[in-house]
């Protein structure tokens, strides 16, 4: 058995809790911060609901003097399952703490976890495979996504929020002002929170300092795929990057990995990345029509574990139908399959 680490640090006046995330190379750990204003404490995001990090995390308070009933607040930044997995856990050991979370993030969840949907949600699943299916994948690796997709959701544990929030959105805590920022890309909820007065921004997984955070949007409620379209993630990924710049962030607090203290820097680096993988995935495809698993194995390579392998093909796709909605490139259907060439 892997034995996590812990580590607590203040940078300014933000306490980081970063702690062991093993599955997932290129993660590493897990960070949740614990913002101050005035005397009201702020919890962004709530970790993962996994015994060995959930007890580090609640010592690593305990060692610090804080207790739960000390935390006003806690921000969702989205619905995946290492920043949403305590957020119950904190509401019963605390009722009167706030837990705010972006309404597509909440409709995500609740539908996701609530048994009487679990046919939706199976059947939102099989479309998706059908869909992968065209794009290149076997049958069998179709029921596997099935599998994986349906199971997902139900490890999430439900909690109603306090409050919904939206983009734009100002909360006032004590003197402090936080503005909320939808970044839509690495999940369709997806928020970042912005301290006003110090400009930190916590990002979740919208900006990571090393690698570039996975964009796609997966299986989602009838009712969110009748209100948004969210074919062209990397569109809506692109332009939630132009919305942080514009804020001139001083520090960014990433979920994951190192605290960034060029933003406008690293801002820079990650649209430059897009901006060569479009070009890279342009010239596979030059007059040589491919499916996007093939597009995906020749730009990722072959050896890659079952998820990393859905994630590239994931990744592939939206820059491929962000270059299909500039006119940069087409699509046909041969044999049930589609190619893409440019």
């Amino acid at each position: 058995m892997v034995k996590l680490k812990s580590e607590v640090n203040e940078i300014e006046d933000v306490i980081r809790f970063k702690i062991d995330f093993p599955p997932f190379d290129g993660l590493r750990f897990v960070c949740v911060y614990l913002l101050k204003a005035d005397d009201i404490n702020i919890l962004i995001d709530a970790g993962l609901h996994f015994r060995d990090w959930k007890n580090l995390f609640f010592s690593s308070l305990k060692n610090l003097n804080i207790a739960i009933k000390d935390i006003d607040y806690c921000i969702i930044t989205h619905d995946h399952l290492d920043h949403l997995g305590l957020m119950r856990d904190l509401k019963r050991k605390n009722p009167n703490l706030q837990l705010l979370m972006h309404e597509i993030t909440h409709e995500i969840i609740e539908w996701g976890t609530n048994p009487n949907k679990s046919k939706e949600l199976v059947n939102e699943a099989r479309e998706l495979a059908k869909r992968m299916i065209k794009y290149g994948i076997s049958e069998k690796q179709g029921d596997r996504i099935v599998q994986v997709l349906t199971a997902m959701p139900k490890l999430a544990r439900y909690q109603k929020p306090d409050k919904l929030l939206v983009d734009n959105e100002e909360i006032s805590i004590g003197t402090n002002k936080l503005k909320i920022i939808w970044t839509p890309g690495h999940a369709v909820g997806h928020i970042c929170v912005f301290d006003s007065d110090r400009r930190y921004l916590f990002s979740g997984d919208h900006i990571l300092s090393e690698i570039t955070p996975h964009i796609g949007s997966f299986i989602m409620s009838p009712t969110l795929k009748k209100k948004y379209d969210f074919n062209n993630i990397l569109d809506y990924y692109l332009r939630s990057l132009e919305k942080i710049v514009k804020l001139y962030p001083k520090i960014i607090f990433p979920a994951h990995q190192e605290v960034i203290y060029n933003p406008s820097e690293r801002i820079l680096e990650i649209k430059e990345h897009h901006k060569n993988r479009l070009k890279e995935i342009s010239n596979i495809i030059r007059n040589n029509p491919l499916t996007p698993v093939k597009i995906a194995e020749i730009h990722f390579g072959n050896d890659l574990t079952e998820i990393n392998s859905f994630l590239a093909l994931s990744e592939v796709l939206s820059h491929l139908i962000y270059l299909e909605d500039q006119k940069k490139i087409t699509r046909i259907e041969k044999n049930g399959k589609f190619l893409f060439s440019s």
